[in-house]
């Protein structure tokens, strides 16, 4: 697929640090062997404790490893960071507010969580009906997209410096024991939902709840919810989903780019000599771009296996109509709810008017692909 000059060129330096990284890790927490001149370089020791939002085994928990893993191995084992799961210290939605009192030195989570504190923070994660990865990363890095999350977190006096750190592909829109099709089916669900997304059900009367991470598949299981949106079909297998639930709903409307963030205290950042800083920023940029494609390519393995004959699965498509409704009561919501605040208000609309002319762009340059009626599409049904 065709990108614009700034996105090619970005693409091309991530695909180069991801081949010359290729021996680091990424998704194994064993320290690599510090580089034969390691002890020569004139670096200082440091090590950081970082903890993530998620369990052990997720991808999503990865990303942060991978982080760890690259630094370590750019640095020549000098600059370590230990990276603990959700609990190890606080719970998965206090890693931020851990980060800023200098409990831990880092964290990796996702910038919706922290939407009662400021109205812009899940712009920078997902958009209902909003932008895909490739066009929310070009947004990102070279739209003004991460210079103002970095204004986000400056307004919050959080005393943390941000990074985009690794993307998803559209979601699984609902793992439930009921089919989903249309809207008025979400009502009789107990549904997980977070951010932006979990307020515009709540505003046509859905029941949403939103759990930490580690307690929805026991809380599925129990029943004591009795739907759940997370991430990804890979990183929803991950997390067992599959195993208490008949029904796998699309598209991922409500958020057809998941996108992640780590945080760093900034005194733990002041202290770091300029290369562990670039190190660490180039570490960010090359987990996004390892957890978009290996989540891509997991992604068709799940479905595959989900979709064979004989399985208990059945994968649902939502309503194209509806969708079209959702993307109206979605972006109405958002409108409303950024209008108190000028910084919210003003990367919203930058945000509206890159998604506009990024749709241009595609319907232009990318070619239509040869699929079969929609009445008649079915998952694997795509003309070869």
């Amino acid at each position: 697929m065709s990108r614009n000059r700034k996105f090619v060129g970005l693409i091309a330096v991530l695909l180069i640090f991801s081949f010359a990284l290729a021996g680091c890790g990424g998704g194994s927490s064993t320290p690599a062997a510090p580089a034969a001149n390691g002890g020569d370089n004139g670096l200082p020791e440091v090590k950081w404790t970082l903890q993530t939002g998620w369990s052990v085994g997720w991808l999503i928990h990865d990303m942060a490893i991978r982080v760890a893993d690259d630094v370590r191995a750019m640095s020549g084992g000098k600059f370590d960071i230990e990276v603990l799961p959700a609990g190890a210290i606080v719970g998965s939605l206090e890693v931020m507010d851990a980060c800023k009192a200098g409990t831990i030195d880092a964290y990796h989570s996702w910038t919706a969580y922290w939407v009662n504190q400021h109205p812009a923070a899940p712009l920078f994660a997902s958009v209902p009906m909003g932008m895909e990865p490739a066009a929310h990363m070009a947004w990102m890095y070279a739209g003004g997209g991460k210079e103002y999350q970095q204004q986000m977190y400056d307004e919050l006096q959080s005393n943390i410096k941000i990074f985009p750190c690794g993307i998803t592909h559209p979601e699984v829109l609902v793992h439930s024991n009921k089919p989903v099709y249309v809207i008025e089916d979400f009502n009789s669900l107990k549904y997980r939902a977070p951010g932006w997304w979990g307020e515009i059900l709540r505003g046509v009367g859905v029941a949403v709840t939103l759990l930490p991470s580690p307690e929805l598949y026991p809380s599925m299981e129990k029943g004591v919810i009795d739907a759940v949106e997370f991430n990804i079909p890979f990183v929803n297998k991950q997390m067992g989903f599959h195993e208490v639930s008949t029904f796998i709903g699309g598209p991922g409307m409500h958020q057809p780019t998941c996108n992640f963030e780590l945080g760093v205290n900034k005194k733990s950042w002041d202290a770091l000599p300029p290369e562990y800083q670039k190190m660490l920023e180039f570490a960010c940029v090359e987990s996004s771009m390892w957890s978009w494609t290996l989540g891509s390519v997991e992604d068709i393995k799940v479905l595959r296996e989900w979709n064979a004959p004989g399985s208990k699965w059945t994968l649902t498509k939502f309503s194209v109509e509806d969708q079209h409704e959702i993307r109206e009561l979605s972006w109405n919501y958002i409108d409303k709810s950024v209008e108190s605040n000028a910084m919210a208000k003003k990367a919203w609309q930058e945000y509206k008017d890159f998604f506009a002319a990024y749709s241009d762009y595609e319907w232009f340059l990318v070619p239509e692909r040869p699929i079969v009626a929609d009445a008649d599409r079915e998952f694997g049904s795509y003309k070869k």
